[in-house]
This record gives structure tokens, C-alpha cells and sequence, in this order.
């Protein structure tokens, strides 16, 4: 690739906005009865919108409702024999549907409980529950395969000492309780959930010194303050605790013992202990029902305000007279994990391919998370695998996977990404994940590139009395409270962490995006990660009727056919250009925040250059179909570069013990929950004031916008 120098741009963009002015004005048919599409000829229009209608119209509640129920009747967390039936019933439906299955196995890390156990020593002796009661309400919160909450990579050990409460486990409520005068030291941490993920908690607490990590579901966040409990109504009820791993995945996702490979049978592996990834101390879980215990023989200051939740009693931070003994004893080791991936091989460019991926693990029985997206993608294979057999082929691949062990941190996804690294660059057209949905409103993520194929997409598939789109931008406006909504756009969220799409966007820089219709908390919906996460919860919570599980894959398929067909794939690189302008205007108030100069000057004229060469390429591409389409000598050509476009937005120059994370724009905020971090690594830099790696990242950056312009401007020469 060509890199720009700094001087010529001024002259760059003169003339890339000069060949945009002087490019003739093609006149555009007109198709009144099928709304343009993005990357198609208009005469091209009446059969995709026929081919997607009849997609949607195959669509079925209770196909779907069929679908979902054999995911849920026993728990299946990875590595488990309930797991070995969830992927015998995926490879024989998926095989039923007429898709071309195949299984990726992998060793992996993954840990289990042998022995937990919380006891209250003090001022009185009590045993701490971490064991969640059936309920009738509930009928398979009685399974026998069902056992107490554990953190997965806990550390292995006793514990002793005195409680002192931390809120959320931030950096920032460290430093509030260092200014009451309270050190961890010594002590064991009690912290809310909620505000970032559990091993950001567990790793602060393990800087501050404290022995152990207890986490507990607060009723402020997610419980009765909030509204009526399960088995009642949607939030999490008194005895329900939240499992989930503590891994330290901003070093790397996946196996923690095989960072950038894949874990085949024969791969190299680090010690167990010196892998980064992997906690120091214990760290256990309880419900709020349990943690109140604590909590009332609390003494010291007064909690700070901000520190309250929603326990019925005074909240203090101690340290003691509460004191526990944590105990814990971890069964850690190698043990298969299985990926499934089911194709409908493309006819005109097979080699060429989009991929939708979910995961089919679970803590328990996962009927929400994933059942609901895996079984989104299940009718969605049924209903092209159907078509297909009508004689329709798709003129792409179109591939659907199953991701073993994404509860243990995104592990199956990740290997399969680091197992295939060369293959997906070369192929993969676009990433979309779907890790779960319910009743509620259309919440999809994403690269700026895809922000206006997810819109073109929405607008086309019917919401009740409206469409996808309009909800869309009705609940996005009402949320950012915004009072004119005629030039309102709505827009895709920054993709941090989380779920499956970490690897394809973090590592291998390929286009990507997570659809999801999310209810009244988010993702922290009330039974997530625990006993009660089942079929009832889904029947009479989470979508009863699988309606919204139709509209679900109604979008899911037509994004598929969409991508899969187009003539000129549909990425607009200008609305990444602007993403990139409020990125550098974000650095700029970091640089004065942080104290540490950056001169973000050619940041700005860089990204400046990315939206102008993107405008004149947008423009050029849209002419060329409205008249009659891009050559076939050149479409190739060009559809490969507009696919691989994020990949120069990627490199392995990053800092030497988080380079797994390869994207120069995108990365994890870890000090939220799941958020997205624009130019992660500046950001870093300017976190920690280092002036050097400061100036290294802005380096990063400025390489990264000049492959960008080289790419753009390579494939607006083959727009003739």
C-alpha cells in the first residue's frame, strides 16, 4: 500500500473534491413500487424485494418456539455433557435445513467448582448460601444438574479477613474510600455489580491487596427497587445470584493459555501460572439476599451517597466487624470445546462470505442468553436452507456459527478467529452477532461503515404498523432526548466487549456488527446468568409467542439476502469519517484533561482527507449503478477492497501486552461495562500520561488514516 506523506494533502483534497464536482450527472430510472437499495441497479430491485419478502413471510412463531424448547431442557455450561447434546441437536437440524455443517474442536482452559464456600465469622457465625431455591413457578430450576453460583478462573484458596464494601469495584470508589481513610489491605472486598464487568472489579481488588472478591446482585441495579421480581415480573428476585468469569481479557479474549493461535490439540501453550489473564485471589458470588448479611454488621464511615443501593438499611464500608472465610477449590484444566459452522455455498462468488455467528453455551439453560438468539439464527437458516431448496442459491456464502465457551470469555469465537486468521481476511465480507434478544427496542452495533446498510435494511422490514427503522429512530430519539426529530438519524453503537464479535473486530479488523432487540435493563435482564434463566422466563417474560423472536430473524434474513446479493457490497466510508472527526475532537479534550500535549493536527486533516475521498467514491459508485452498474472486469476487484477496507485500520504495533487487540479506532472501555473506546490505545496512553506512548499511538493513528486514503482512493479508480 501507498502511504501518504503529511505536505501533499492540502492538494489531495483539492483534487479528490475536484473529481467529485466534475463527474457527469447520470439521470436515475425510477421504480416507484420498490424502495433503492444500497449496492443495487435499480433494475435489479423488484427481485431482491420479492426474494426478501418471501424470506420473511416463511418465518414462523412456532417454528421458532419448536426450535427454542431442546436448547433449554437441561443446563449446558461448556465442557459439560449437557453441551455434548446441544451439539449433536444443532449439527442434525442445521444437516435438516440441507446447510453443509462442520465442527471445530478446540482444547481450552475452562474451570469449574469442586468446593464453595462462604461463611460470616463475625461479630456472628453464619453459613452464606450461594445455592439458588427452586421455585414452582419455575419448573426446571429443579433440575438436578443444576448447582450454586461460582465465578469461572477464580483464583483457588482460603481467605480470611474483614468485609469492606466498594460499591462497584472501580478505581474510582478505591480512591473515595482512601480519602475516608480505608485500605483493602488485608481485607475482603464486597462489590455491587454493575458499572463494569466483574474482572475489571476483581482486578482492582487484587491491586488494592484485598485477599478475596465477594460480588452480590444489589436490588438497586437490577432487583425489587427497580419493579417486580421473578417469578412476578422481570428483575432479579432476592435469592438469585449472576455466575460468569473473571478473566482479565483486556490482555487478550479466548484461551488464556493460547494467546493469537488457535487451541488445537498440539498448540503451544504458556504456564498456567504466569498466564496475565488469570485472577490471584478467590472470587465468589452471592445473591442480595445473602450479601444483606454482610451488610447489616457493617460498621466504620457512612457510605458516600453515590455507594448506596437499594437494601433496606443503612449501607456503611466497614472494614468489619463483618468478617467471612471465602473458600474455594477450582477444578481448571484442558477440556474440547465445539464450534458449528453451517454454510449455503454461494454461486457467482463462493470463495466470498458472510458470516452470522452466536454461541450455544450457557451457565445454566441459557433460554434467553443465547436460546433466543440462537434460535433466531436457526429459523433464519430453515428459511434460506427452504429457499434454496426452491432453486434460489445466494450469489455469496452465507454461513451461520454456533460458538462454544463464550460465557468463559469469548473463547470458542476466538479460537476459531485466531485458527483461521489468513483465510478470514481474505473472505470474510462481514461479521454480524447475535448473542440474545427480547421484547423491547432494536439496539444494533457496529462499525461506522455498516450504519447505513443496518438502516437501508430496517427500512424494508415491517414493524407492526410501521417498520424496524422508524421504531429505531423513535426509541434512539425519545433515549437521547432529542425534541426535533425531522433530520434525526439513527445511528449504530460503538461496539466494546462482551460477545462474539470481539475477535472479528478487535483482531482481525473485519467489518462487524451485533443486532439486538433489548428490554427494560439492557442486558442485565433479571434472571441473566442464573437458575431461572429457562423456557418460562422466555414464555412469559422475555417474548411470549416468539413475536418478537420473528421480527428478530425477519431482519436477520434480510440482512443475509441483502449483503448477499448486492452488486456493489453497501459500506459508506464518509459516516466513518465523521466518527473519526468526533474521535479526534474526543482526544483533543483527553490531551487537556491528562495534561500531556498532542498536537492533533494532522489527525484532523487526515480524517478530513478519509471523508472527502469516501464522499467522491460513494458518489461514483451510486452514479455507476444508476446507469447501468460497475463493470464486471473491476466489480471484484472493487468489492474485495470496500470489504477489506477496516483492515487498514489495523495493526500490530500496539503496546506489547494488550497487541492482541490489533484495531487502531476501536477497542473495549474496560472501565464501563461493555462500551466502546474510540482510539483505545491513545486513550491508554493519555489514562497513564505517558508522553512517549502518546506519541507512539498518534503515530499509529496517522498510518492507519493514510492506508485508509491509499485504499479509498484505489477503489474509487475502479469506478468507471
Amino acid at each position: 500500500m501507498t502511504s501518504f506523506a503529511r505536505a501533499p494533502f492540502a492538494a489531495l483534497l483539492l483534487l479528490t473534491a475536484m473529481g467529485a464536482a466534475c463527474r457527469s450527472e447520470t439521470p436515475t430510472a425510477t421504480f416507484p413500487a420498490y424502495r433503492p437499495m444500497l449496492g443495487y441497479r435499480p433494475a435489479a430491485l423488484e427481485g431482491q424485494h420479492g426474494l426478501e419478502s418471501r424470506f420473511r413471510k416463511a418465518v414462523s412463531a412456532d417454528s421458532m418456539s419448536a426450535l427454542h424448547k431442546p436448547l433449554t431442557t437441561r443446563p449446558h455450561p461448556a465442557g459439560s455433557a449437557g453441551t455434548q447434546e446441544v451439539v449433536r441437536y444443532l449439527q442434525q437440524t442445521l444437516a435438516g435445513f440441507g446447510l453443509d455443517v462442520q465442527t471445530h474442536e478446540y482444547q481450552v482452559l475452562l474451570a469449574k467448582p469442586k468446593t464453595i464456600a462462604i461463611t460470616m465469622t463475625a461479630p456472628t457465625r453464619r453459613a452464606l448460601s450461594i445455592d439458588e431455591p427452586a421455585i414452582p413457578e419455575d419448573p426446571t430450576s429443579s433440575h438436578p444438574e443444576l448447582g450454586g453460583g461460582y465465578v469461572a478462573y477464580s483464583a483457588s484458596g482460603t481467605a480470611e479477613g474483614q468485609v469492606v464494601y466498594v460499591n462497584y469495584g472501580l478505581p474510582a470508589d478505591y480512591a473515595e474510600l482512601a480519602a475516608l481513610g480505608v485500605s483493602l489491605k488485608g481485607k475482603i472486598a464486597l462489590a455491587r455489580y454493575g458499572r463494569s464487568h466483574r474482572a475489571v472489579k476483581t482486578h482492582t481488588a487484587e491491586q488494592a491487596g484485598a485477599r478475596a472478591l465477594i460480588l452480590y446482585s444489589d436490588p438497586g441495579d437490577d432487583g425489587e427497587a427497580k419493579g417486580p421480581a421473578w417469578p412476578n415480573g422481570y428483575w432479579r428476585g432476592q435469592q438469585m445470584l449472576q455466575r460468569g468469569n473473571a478473566k482479565y481479557s483486556w490482555f487478550w479474549h479466548g484461551d488464556p493459555l493460547t494467546p493469537g493461535v488457535g487451541a488445537t490439540k498440539d498448540a503451544a501453550r504458556i504456564p498456567e501460572a504466569t498466564a496475565p489473564t488469570l485472577p490471584k485471589i478467590p472470587v465468589v458470588v452471592m445473591s442480595w439476599g445473602e450479601a444483606q448479611h454482610l451488610m447489616a454488621a457493617l460498621g466504620g464511615p457512612n457510605a458516600p451517597e453515590r455507594f448506596h443501593g437499594g437494601l433496606r438499611m443503612p449501607y456503611k464500608v466497614g472494614p468489619g466487624p463483618a468478617a467471612v472465610r471465602v473458600q474455594v477449590e477450582m477444578d481448571q484444566g484442558l477440556r474440547p470445546i465445539y464450534d458449528i459452522v453451517a454454510s449455503i455455498k454461494g454461486t457467482a462468488t463462493p470463495e466470498r462470505s458472510i458470516l452470522f455467528g452466536t454461541h450455544h453455551d450457557a451457565w445454566t439453560f441459557g433460554a434467553v442468553d443465547p436460546g433466543t438468539g440462537t434460535t433466531a439464527l436457526l429459523e433464519v437458516a430453515k428459511g434460506l436452507g427452504q429457499l434454496a431448496k426452491t432453486g434460489w442459491k445466494p450469489s455469496r456464502t452465507i454461513s451461520f456459527a454456533f460458538w462454544d465457551a463464550e460465557e468463559f470469555g469469548l473463547v470458542g469465537s476466538t479460537e476459531y478467529a485466531e485458527a483461521l486468521k489468513a483465510q478470514l481476511q481474505e473472505q470474510l465480507i462481514m461479521y454480524v452477532n447475535i448473542d440474545m434478544y427480547m421484547a423491547g427496542r432494536f439496539d444494533p452495533g457496529g462499525v461506522p461503515s455498516l450504519s447505513a446498510f443496518v438502516a437501508d435494511v430496517a427500512k424494508d422490514v415491517p414493524e407492526g404498523e410501521t417498520t424496524v427503522y422508524e421504531r429505531w429512530k423513535a426509541s434512539e430519539a425519545a433515549r437521547q432526548k432529542v425534541a426535533d426529530t425531522s433530520t434525526f438519524t439513527p445511528d449504530l453503537e460503538a461496539l466494546g466487549s462482551g460477545a462474539d464479535f470481539v475477535p472479528f473486530q478487535d483482531h482481525l479488523a473485519v467489518p462487524t456488527m451485533a443486532i439486538e432487540f433489548i428490554g427494560d435493563n439492557g442486558y442485565g435482564y433479571g434472571t441473566y446468568h442464573t437458575n431461572y434463566d429457562s423456557r418460562a422466563y422466555v414464555e412469559r417474560i422475555a417474548d411470549p409467542g416468539f413475536r418478537q423472536g420473528v421480527l428478530m430473524a425477519q431482519v436477520l434474513g434480510t440482512m443475509a439476502l441483502r449483503m448477499s446479493e448486492a452488486e456493489v457490497l453497501p459500506f459508506r466510508f464518509s459516516h466513518y469519517a465523521a466518527k473519526l472527526l468526533d474521535a479526534v475532537d474526543a482526544a483533543s479534550g483527553w490531551s487537556r484533561e491528562a495534561g500531556v500535549a498532542m498536537d492533533a493536527a494532522p489527525l484532523r486533516e487526515r480524517a478530513e482527507a478519509v471523508r472527502v475521498a469516501a464522499a467522491a467514491l460513494e458518489q461514483a459508485i451510486d452514479g455507476a449503478l444508476a446507469s447501468g452498474g460497475v463493470p464486471a472486469s473491476s466489480r471484484a476487484a472493487l468489492n474485495d477492497r470496500l470489504s477489506r477496507m477496516e483492515q487498514t485500520l489495523a495493526d500490530d504495533d500496539g503496546a506489547a501486552d494488550t497487541k492482541w487487540y490489533r484495531h487502531v479506532f476501536y477497542g473495549w472501555n474496560i472501565y464501563s461495562l461493555y462500551d466502546g473506546q474510540p482510539f483505545p490505545g491513545l486513550a491508554e496512553a493519555f489514562r497513564l500520561k505517558d508522553a512517549g506512548r502518546v506519541a507512539h499511538e498518534r503515530g499509529r493513528i496517522e498510518r492507519a488514516l493514510d492506508r485508509m486514503l491509499a485504499e479509498l482512493g484505489a477503489a474509487r479508480a475502479l469506478v468507471r
